[in-house]
Order: C-alpha cells, then structure tokens, then sequence
C-alpha cells in the first residue's frame, strides 16, 4: 500500500514538473519542435501537439486510453516501439497516431488545400497568419482570413493574384513590367489594369470567360492554347490521353471514333478511305480488307467470282470479268490460244479450238529461168512442187510473182487472216494477208516444199504490198534472153526485201519461185 502510494505521489510530481518546465516556453512554436514523436520535458499539448497527448486527472481527453508512443511521459511503456514508426500498427489510428497516417502529399513542402496540421505539422501551421497572403506552410482551413479553399491548387485564379504567392508566381520577365502597356505573362486586368484591359489568354491567369490558362503555347496539353480545357472532338490531340481528335466530325463512319480512339480496318467502323467494315478477317465474303469485294481485287468473292487474279491483264488464265479464260470467250488466252472469235462457226478465220487456219508457203528446190510464157504456167511450177511433196491442198497454190497486168494483190485472198507458216509450221504472218505485206515477217520465208533450208533470190517482180515492182518482169515472163531482166528477193530476209531487194538480173540465169497456198 505504501509502495502503490509512493508511486502515485512520483507520477504526481512528474507531471507537475513537465507542465511547469513547458509553461516557461510559451512562445516555442509547434513547428520547431523536434517532432520525435516523445513529448519531451519542455514540451506540451498546447505548444507541442505532434508530440503531446494529454489526459487529464480524470483520465479524460484526447489522450485517454491510447497506444502512443507520443505519450511516453506518462509511463505507458508498452507503446514507445508503435506509434511514429512511419507504419500502422495495430490500436492504431489516424486520430491516436497521426505520424503513422501522413495525408496526401505530405513532405513535399507545401500545406497542401486537403492537408492539415494534425497529418502535416511541418507542412502545415497558422504561422505568419493574418498578414493577408497565403504563404506555403498555410491553407483555408487553418488560416481562412489569408487563404481561399482554390489557392494550392496550382492555377492562378483572378481573384488570387495578390493573396496567393503560390499559384500566381510574380512576372520577373521584361514582357511583363507593369506599367509598360506590354499585356505581359503574370499579367491580368486584375493584377496591372493599366497593361490588360481585357482578358489575356496565356498569361497564366484563369479571368472571366477562361476555363483555363496554363500559360504556355503547348496546344496539345490539358489546357489548349485557346485556354479551353482539352476534350475528344475539339480537333487536336490530346498527347497522352487521345490517340486521334478530328474534331466536330469525330465519331461513327470517321477515322477516328467518338472517343478519340483510331479507327482501324477491322474494328466494324467505316472510316475514311474504308467503303466497309464487317469486322472479320474473311476474306471471301462482300467486304475485304475494308473494300466492297470486286472484280480484280486478287480475292475471290465466294459466289460471286470463278476467278481473281488482282490484275487488269485480260488475256491471261483469269479474265477481266473474273472468270477463267476459255476457248469461246471471245479473248485471246495468251500462250494458249491463236485465236479467239467467241462464236461457234469452225470453218472462219478461228476455229472451235481456237486456232488459226494455216496457209503455207515455201520456196521451190527447182530453180527456172524467166521464160514461164505466163504467171498462171508459174502457178503450175508452184502446184506440182506441191503434189510431188504430198502437201494438203497442193491444188491451191500460186505464185508470189507479178506482171504488170497481174500481181498477188489482185488475184490472192487479201481477207484471209489465218496464218501463214512454213512446211514445219514455222509462223510467217500470224495475222493473215494483212500481216503478211506490212514489210515485216516473223520468219524468212527460207524453207522449200522438202523442208530444206535454202538461201535463195527467188523470181518477184512484187513489192512488199503484193503489187508490181516495175518493167523488170522478163518480157511478161516470157523470155529467157540474157538481154531481159526480172525483179528478185531474198529468202534470207524478214523485212521489204524478202520479195523486193530492187535488184535485177538477167532472165537466163535459174532462179527459184516461192509458192503460197491460197484456196
């Protein structure tokens, strides 16, 4: 009992002397205590509240029944290794230990609109309270008569220029001297009239009419250089938040959708440059890569096309129509077929099989001198060749010889447009009579109705056009004197002068005809 009435009398004069050594620095401010979370003998509630707990006699008040280490002068030794440990523990709360339950943005300096003494005794205390500017240890809620609950939140209102510091940093540059009649950056009608007599848009100061101004000239961030705040539709791209703005005309059928997101071929929104999007990756159906399926765009529409081979070449395997070339069609399958005449009539110029009649022509082994006595004897020469050989037809053959009552123009088929080739098949004129006076051949005409190579003048007395060459034609082909001459070609040649060399010679030497199947 004496023991228990010992220590009470020590507990009682402890406490007597913390509280008189604190009352003897009433002026030691709270925000210079050590704030080491101890109450410390020359520390209180009143001068030192980051440290201080009190309870009363009673055991009432703020520091009844709490775990804190703030109360260590009260002998409460189970709580010295919890409260201020910079964590919460447990009978812990943001009441009984405020240390261990920091606010938003504490530490950084500033008493922050949010924050107050009680979580941020550094940060926040009244200080110089009453002197009419919001400095940074002070907020609305512990000095109202200095701040208003905007200031700290970084924009500088109009109504904050001068009792604000924080958000309305002075104007230190030479645009923004007041009284240089130069609307400077700091400026605002409110804070220098005689420069801004209407408000300024950049100037860092949020006016009348502004729902922003940062006060730089970055258009793309969350305050427009109009000094509006950046929203999807305004037309320009908020870095970091949009992917796309195209402003007014943002939204469904765009590039870019209703929320400034990019419109891509496959997300089932018709964009620019898109005639469709079903949003698959089919490639068969009506819409390919965001295209109305067609005719050459190398997919093949199922059901509607045989064939798409992409390009506009008619006269491969695939046609322009999207259907597979064949003999009929009226097209020219390139490498497959001579001809195409689309019609069913096999004795024209392009049979069913789409292929070209043949007509041959050679050039005789026999030579002869000029004394045929008749272009129609020289026919004979051509025909007999031709029996002699087996060849089809040998009853049709003529001479390419000319008179200047007769020529191969005027007594030939000049509608013909078949081939002309050679007894192997070698094509001379691909395209009929046409093709083969235009002064070009495809082959020379050098073989003879034995199929052996020759190089030859033959007899012609013919231009490349099928008429006569001129006077020179021995005597109507009828003389073999020495004195008459005749025209001749060469069977080495495929331009004008494989029927006319414009040469002559005498009309006993023996030279070969050449010989044209013609019905």
């Amino acid at each position: 009992m004496h023991r228990l009435a010992r220590w009470m009398s020590l507990r009682t004069c402890l406490l007597a002397l913390v509280f008189t050594a604190c009352a003897r620095e009433p002026e030691h401010p709270p925000w210079q205590c050590n704030d080491n979370f101890v109450c410390d003998p020359d520390e209180n509630q009143e001068v030192c509240p980051s440290d201080c707990v009190w309870r009363d006699e009673t055991g009432e008040g703020p520091g009844a029944a709490v775990c804190d280490a703030q109360e260590n002068w009260t002998f409460v030794q189970a709580c010295l290794g919890t409260c201020g440990n910079g964590q919460e523990d447990e009978d812990e709360t943001a009441e009984t230990c405020p240390r261990d339950f920091p606010g938003p943005g504490c530490g950084d300096g500033v008493c922050a609109p949010l924050e107050d003494p009680a979580r941020c005794p550094t940060e926040c205390h009244p200080g110089s309270c009453g002197d009419g500017t919001c400095e940074l240890h002070e907020n609305a809620a512990i000095c109202a008569e200095d701040c208003t609950p905007g200031c700290g939140d970084g924009v500088c209102q109009a109504d904050e220029e001068a009792a604000c510091a924080r958000d309305c940093l002075p104007c230190s540059s030479d645009s923004c001297v007041c009284g240089d009649m130069v609307c400077g950056t700091g400026e605002s009608m409110m804070s220098c009239p005689q420069d801004c007599t209407e408000p300024f848009c950049g100037n860092g100061v949020v006016e009348e009419g502004e729902p922003c101004d940062d006060g730089n000239d970055v258009d793309t961030d969350a305050c427009t250089n109009n000094c509006a705040m950046a929203t999807c539709g305004d037309g320009i791209v908020w870095t970091g938040e949009e992917q796309c703005d195209n402003g007014p005309d943002n939204g469904l059928g765009k590039a870019c959708n209703a929320m400034c997101e990019a419109s891509t071929c496959g997300d089932s929104d018709v964009g620019p440059g898109e005639t469709c999007d079903d949003g698959n990756a089919d490639d068969t159906d009506d819409c390919v890569a965001c295209q109305q399926a067609s005719c050459g765009d190398a997919f093949v529409w199922s059901g509607e096309e045989d064939c798409d081979d992409g390009n506009e070449i008619d006269t491969d395997d695939c046609t322009n129509a999207c259907e597979p070339a064949d003999c009929g069609d009226g097209i020219v399958w390139e490498g497959e077929e001579e001809c195409d005449d689309g019609n069913q009539v096999d004795t024209d110029g392009c049979s069913n099989a789409c292929l070209k009649p043949r007509r041959v022509i050679f050039v005789t082994s026999a030579e002869f001198k000029g004394n045929f006595n008749s272009i129609a004897l020289a026919d004979i020469q051509c025909r007999t060749a031709a029996m002699e050989e087996g060849l089809a037809n040998h009853a049709t053959f003529k001479a390419w010889l000319s008179s200047p009552d007769d020529w191969p123009a005027a007594r030939m088929d000049t509608s013909y447009l078949g081939m002309y080739v050679l007894v192997d098949g070698t094509p001379v004129a691909e395209n009929g009579w046409a093709d083969l006076i235009d002064g070009t051949l495809a082959h020379a005409v050098d073989l003879t109705e034995l199929g052996e190579n020759v190089d030859v003048a033959p007899w012609t007395n013919t231009k490349a056009d099928g008429t006569a060459a001129g006077p020179n034609h021995c005597s109507f082909w009828t003389s073999d004197k020495a004195g008459n001459q005749g025209h001749y070609g060469y069977t080495t040649a495929t331009n004008a002068t494989w029927t006319d060399a414009m040469g002559m010679a005498p009309c006993d030497g023996a030279r070969s005809l050449y010989c044209i199947e013609d019905p």
